[in-house]
């Protein structure tokens, strides 16, 4: 009697596989996990660029700058980024709130081991722009 040859893959195949898909896993998931927060770092940047945009608006009316950001039409204070990521609040820099005001994006949630953006109405800006 003839034995059929069997086809398929050996266990010690197989096992190099899962080896092999278990170290691109191990490199390409923190880097995957990296740029998911540089992305989300965006909706902080696009929420206090339109905070400062409504600060110096606010300032061309009125000569000074507010802490209050209900005062500059948002809803609330402080005030939620659109996706949730950050929010936005004011307050005055070290020469009082007439001369400069300072926009901080405090980071919520996953996104608070990337850090808080700050920007100033001199256009001084720390965290990760």
């Amino acid at each position: 009697m003839r034995r059929k040859k069997s086809t398929g893959f050996t266990l010690i195949e197989l096992m190099i596989v899962v080896a092999i898909i278990g170290i691109i896993a191990a490199i390409a998931y923190p880097s995957y996990q990296d740029q998911v927060r540089k992305s989300k770092r965006t909706d902080g940047h696009s929420k206090i660029m339109d905070a400062m945009a409504r600060q110096e608006r606010y300032f061309s009316e009125n000569n000074t700058y507010t802490d209050d950001m209900t005062d500059l039409g948002y809803a609330a204070d402080p005030v939620d980024s659109d996706d949730g990521h950050y929010k936005i609040d004011g307050a005055a820099c070290g020469a009082g709130i007439a001369q400069c005001v300072k926009l901080t994006a405090t980071a919520q949630g996953g996104q608070a081991t990337d850090g808080d953006l700050t920007l100033d109405s001199t256009n001084v800006k720390t965290g990760n722009w």
